[in-house]
């Protein structure tokens, strides 16, 4: 026994002293030309080596220096593969049976140039080979017989792919790789070079007939370390390389890869975005792939928390901001199946399932939904909404059925509360409430159907209660359509300031031009000045109203409000402006009239307000200059005066808040005789009715009017008065008064004579 290990021991030292000794003993680089002689059928190039070394110790094979592949002269004449050290590494047993397997490969340092030039050409395409047909069988084969026949066919069956000729090897390693890809054809007329280094790579079980194992790391653009991993399997190869049947099963890994990078990539992705939109920063992906082309499973997951994405003024996501795509999908044939897949966006989850049927000409069935979603923080995204303020939660769910040309869709909006501030008008004198306003219970529905270009729609909207700037509201309902890029509100109608509002109307999408005709009943008016405007505590009653406005504008201003209409208000109190008193105080102060109203005059300082039972009458609106037509106050009351009305047109210039009204006071029956007992020539002031009429105007402000009687007139009336009855005075003195019972002088007498004095007076009270 010990002397078969000694002979053991004895003869594996002889084979590793002749291992040892093999690579010093044996020169592989005087069969150099050899070696480039028999690699030419399978490599269309001119490629060569610096030197070739036997290696035993490390594993029976060569290693090989300075291994460069030439470039297609038509790309340029430069290198295509240039490699610092090739190892290769052969199975021993097989050597045995006179068979050459490789048992592994590694390339050390290798860089590899690859062009696409400006036809989209690579420039390795010559080394992928073609298939060729067997040589014509001979007569000469006949006669050389079964072992000749082999040899002729041999070169033949190697030509199966010049890359992928021959390749069966167990293992093989790259390391510290360098890939430069020059593109030509994206910019024509400008190369550009993208490098990806640090490339590590392993296969195993390399061959065409079974599936290859990978493992490949490496620093793609713009990364400092290796940024970029694929781990799994791909094949069988195949003897033809088929894409559309190659089976892939692998894991994707990026960190850190630059935006911009993509953008240089895949130019056709900006093209497909929005035109105002922008992205820049770094992102990471997982990838997971399983199957072919035509049945292949993918789960991917985007990490877009460093990018900074913008679009236009409209929105922006900075950076830091959570946002992250997750998608899971199953392609089969034409069809793709989505599964549970999610956006997410700041407090934003969006989930989308459903089907694509049909790749060529699309189906959709999907179905969309977000979870309980918070306003809080998205005017940093949105700037439009920084001046609103948002806040609250909601619940949006979506479907989509339909094709490209021919869709239907499902919206669906809910939310327990949303509030908001409405922007503070540029006109800062207006002093509106600036309050948030709420909607609480809101829901929301839309249907729409898109076909060929044009969209149509219906929905509805309910909000359970609210508030709009303090004012509460409920019961706030909405029904509209949509249609050639019009938005129709076909009813609206809510209960607001103690009374009701409806209203129909539409709007000009595209223009954001809207034309809408309000009904108002009995809304609470002081709680409405109070609330939307400046003049708190200067109007009281109850408003009614119907009327037509828009945003057309006029001449002078454009997108300025038009209104037209017809209003009413019951019970109105007017808190600053003394109407009637004051016009009355004004008519005590005429001179010779004092005498006999100072007594009025004493009685009317009591009252501070105008109160009236109602007012009614038109109005239009342009540029914010209010015009009133026909403006009648009804059974104004002071402290003795009651039944008195009023009407009045004019102009309320409100940007410029000024005011120029005109119209006249008429007094009861009642009063107009009490003051006419006291006053005789008062009566010169007498309607038919027997009513007094005062001329008056009001102007100054809105917030402090002031009403002024029309004093000339009232005098020259009076004037005329007095000189009629002393006239008349003068014609009975000279005898030509008129006699009673005179059938020429009777009323209504036809062909009646006049006096002259008759004719005098006339004349004098023209």
């Amino acid at each position: 026994m010990k002397k078969i290990i000694i002979i053991v021991l004895s003869v594996v030292f002889v084979l590793f002293v002749c291992a040892a000794v093999a690579p010093f003993v044996i020169d592989l680089n005087k069969h150099k030309g050899k070696i480039i002689e028999l690699a030419k059928p399978y490599l269309p190039r001119d490629f060569d080596f610096a030197g070739i070394k036997l290696t035993l110790v490390k594993g029976l094979g060569a290693e090989i220096d300075g291994l460069r592949i030439a470039e297609n002269p038509e790309f340029g004449s430069g290198d295509f593969l240039n490699m610092g050290h090739l190892r290769v590494k052969l199975k021993f047993l097989p050597l045995l049976r006179k068979e050459i397997q490789i048992k592994e490969v590694i390339l050390d340092k290798p860089v590899i140039q690859l062009i696409k030039n400006a036809k989209g050409e690579f420039n390795f395409n010559d080394l992928m080979g073609s298939q060729t047909s067997e040589p014509a069988d001979t007569g000469n084969a006949h006669k050389e017989g079964k072992e000749g026949k082999k040899e002729d066919e041999e070169p033949a069956g190697k030509s199966e792919g010049a890359l992928f000729a021959g390749l069966a090897v167990s293992t093989f390693t790259l390391h510290q790789g360098r890939i430069d890809f020059i593109d030509e054809f994206t910019h024509q007329g400008t190369a550009t070079t993208t490098t990806i280094d640090l490339l590590d790579m392993k296969l195993t079980d390399v061959s065409l007939d079974n599936p290859i194992h990978l493992s490949m790391s490496a620093r793609i653009p713009d990364g400092t370390k290796q940024n970029f991993t694929i781990q799994g399997t791909v094949g069988p190869l195949g003897k033809t390389l088929d894409m559309n049947r190659l089976f892939v099963d692998f894991a994707l890994q990026t960190k850190d890869l630059s935006a911009d990078r993509i953008i240089a990539w895949y130019p056709s992705v900006k093209e497909t975005l929005p035109k105002d939109t922008n992205f820049s920063g770094l992102l990471g992906m997982e990838m997971f792939l399983k199957g072919t082309i035509d049945n292949l499973d993918v789960r991917c997951t985007a990490d877009l928390n460093n990018l900074d994405l913008a679009y236009g003024e409209t929105f922006r996501k900075p950076g830091l901001v959570p946002c992250q795509i997750s998608l899971k999908t199953r392609k089969t044939g034409d069809d793709i199946q989505l599964d549970p897949s999610s956006i997410t966006l700041h407090t934003l989850s969006l989930t989308a399932s459903g089907k694509v049927s049909n790749l060529n000409d699309p189906h959709f069935d999907l179905s969309m939904g977000t979870g309980d979603t918070s306003l809080k923080g998205w005017e940093s995204l949105v700037p439009a909404l920084k001046e609103y303020e948002p806040e609250g939660n909601f619940i949006l769910k979506t479907s989509l059925k339909g094709t490209s040309n021919n869709a239907t869709a499902d919206v669906q909006f809910s939310s327990p509360r949303l509030a908001f501030r409405l922007p503070q008008s540029a006109d800062k004198s207006q002093g509106a409430a600036t309050g948030k306003s709420f909607f609480e219970s809101m829901d929301m529905k839309v249907q729409a159907v898109k076909k060929d270009d044009a969209v149509k729609g219906t929905g509805n909207l309910e909000v359970k209660t609210g508030e709009i700037q303090a004012a509460a509201f409920e019961k706030m309902q909405a029904q509209f359509d949509y249609q050639n890029d019009i938005l129709g509100i076909q009813q609206f109608q809510v209960h607001i300031l103690q009374g009701d509002v409806s209203m129909n109307g539409t709007v000009a999408t595209n223009e954001m031009q809207w034309n809408v005709k309000p009904v108002v009943k009995n809304i609470n008016m002081a709680e409405a000045v109070d609330k939307f405007t400046q003049y708190a505590g200067m109007f009281k009653g109850t408003f009614s109203g119907s009327f037509a406005a828009n945003n057309a504008g006029d001449g002078k201003q454009k997108g300025g409000l038009n209104a037209s209409g017809s209003f009413q208000i019951n019970q109105g109190e007017i808190m600053n402006l003394n109407l009637l008193d004051t016009v009355m105080e004004s008519l005590a102060g005429i001179k010779g009239m004092s005498t006999f109203l100072n007594k009025e005059g004493s009685e009317l300082k009591k009252q501070e307000i105008t109160r009236f039972d109602s007012m009614d009458g038109d109005f239009s609106m342009a540029s914010n200059k209010i015009k009133l037509k026909k403006v009648a106050l009804h059974n104004i009351h002071t402290v003795e005066i009651t039944s008195t009305d009023a009407l009045i047109d004019g102009l309320i210039d409100y940007p410029a808040d000024k005011l120029d009204l005109k119209g006249k006071l008429v007094l009861s029956q009642e009063y107009s005789e009490r003051l006419a007992k006291k006053t005789e020539p008062l009566k010169a002031l007498l309607n038919q009715e027997k009513r007094m009429v005062l001329p008056i105007s009001i102007i100054g402000s809105i917030g402090k009017p002031t009403p002024i009687l029309d004093v000339p007139y009232v005098t020259s009336a009076t004037a005329k008065y007095y000189g009629k009855k002393e006239l008349e005075k003068l014609e009975e003195k000279i005898g030509l008064s008129k006699k009673k019972g005179d059938k020429e002088q009777q009323s209504g007498e036809k062909g009646k004579k006049e006096s002259p004095f008759e004719n005098i007076l006339k004349d004098i009270l023209k």
